[in-house]
């Protein structure tokens, strides 16, 4: 069996660390050591690693400091500093299930697959914007999957739940940290890709559960949103030779032959709502329209609510119709920046 070096990115992480830290101490079985990384934290977090790391010596925790900012570098001060055969990185805004490492570990019994995704699960939400992220925040299937290839609609894994071959990270030169001048954002996907571009696979298995808290304040979901849509941009004109992907209300399109580096979201809210306001431009009555599509949007955000166990009230239904229009038109900025920025056309 192969011996695995749990690593954690942490930055003033005092709200979700204890319970994080009680799962890591659950693990069965335990990992070969476990590497806590701050990245200078502001909020008691460091202090509290310390007294975690002595009160479980016998687990091999390391408590790590990296002054260079971002969850990126964190991750890289972490690996470089592990002995592991692979490398199981994990959020620590994410509490993992007792089972999480044996089942993170078994593919690599495979020498072609380089990396394991496993899935992140919605902690239970406990305000309107941590039920929104959960309802519309990394909706990963329930299916085991192979991926041999990234594409904007497949075989992009996030790192809160990613575990990869130590000795192919060093051969890759570990995470980028450049990714949209710097913030990070896209950073995991990056790594995806060249994972399969070294020639392995990445299996995903979801029976390996994390469970992620979302964002809990409006300013931090927009700033995500914007970010991981430059970095839409950054991934397509970087990592793809070429092609067109459309995603349609009805059905997604793809041409790979395309010699474009092009990928048009035309499914999302506000590009419905701006479709709208373009029709009304030729015929203003269609203005009108809106108002259906806002109870739409109510109606379908409620029945997700009740899909996720949980009953909300009119008011909250309407403001989690609005944060989803909040975050689309958000998303759609940064993949306009992104385009602009990295020559890709991106919308």
């Amino acid at each position: 069996m192969v011996s695995v070096s749990v690593v954690v990115p942490i930055y003033n992480a005092i709200r979700t660390l204890p319970s994080h830290l009680g799962a890591i101490a659950r693990l069965h079985p335990m990992p070969l050591e476990i590497l806590l990384v701050d990245n200078g934290s502001t909020d008691g977090t460091l202090a509290l690693l310390h007294d975690f790391a002595r009160d479980h010596s016998s687990f091999g925790v390391k408590v790590l400091e990296e002054p260079r900012r971002g969850a990126a570098a964190a991750r890289n001060a972490g690996f470089q500093a592990a002995k592991g055969d692979v490398i199981a990185f994990i959020d620590s805004d994410c509490t993992p299930e007792p089972t999480w490492l044996s089942h993170m570990s078994d593919p690599f019994r495979d020498p072609q697959v380089g990396a394991v995704a496993g899935r992140v699960v919605a902690a239970p939400p406990a305000s309107i914007m941590e039920l929104f992220s959960a309802l519309h925040t990394l909706q990963l299937p329930d299916r085991p999957a192979r991926s041999r290839r990234w594409t904007p609609w497949e075989g992009g894994y996030v790192t809160a739940n990613l575990a990869v071959r130590r000795s192919l990270l060093v051969e890759l030169n570990g995470i980028d940290e450049n990714t949209v001048g710097g913030t990070g954002a896209g950073s995991d996907y990056e790594l995806c890709a060249r994972v399969y571009a070294a020639d392995f696979e990445i299996v995903y298995v979801p029976q390996a559960i994390v469970f992620h808290h979302h964002r809990t304040t409006l300013p931090g979901m927009v700033r995500q949103a914007f970010d991981y849509g430059e970095s839409h941009a950054y991934l397509i004109s970087r990592k793809l030779t070429g092609g067109l992907w459309v995603d349609l209300p009805i059905r997604p399109l793809s041409w790979k032959g395309c010699p474009l580096h092009a990928w048009l979201d035309l499914a999302s809210a506000d590009k419905k709502v701006l479709a709208v306001m373009l029709l009304a431009i030729l015929y203003g009555p269609a203005l009108l329209l809106l108002i259906p599509y806002a109870v739409w949007l109510v109606v379908i955000t409620d029945r997700r609510a009740m899909r996720f166990g949980s009953t909300v009230m009119l008011g909250g239904r309407v403001a989690l119709a609005g944060l989803l229009l909040v975050k689309s038109f958000a998303m759609t900025l940064g993949r306009w920046w992104g385009s602009v920025k990295y020559g890709a056309l991106c919308l």
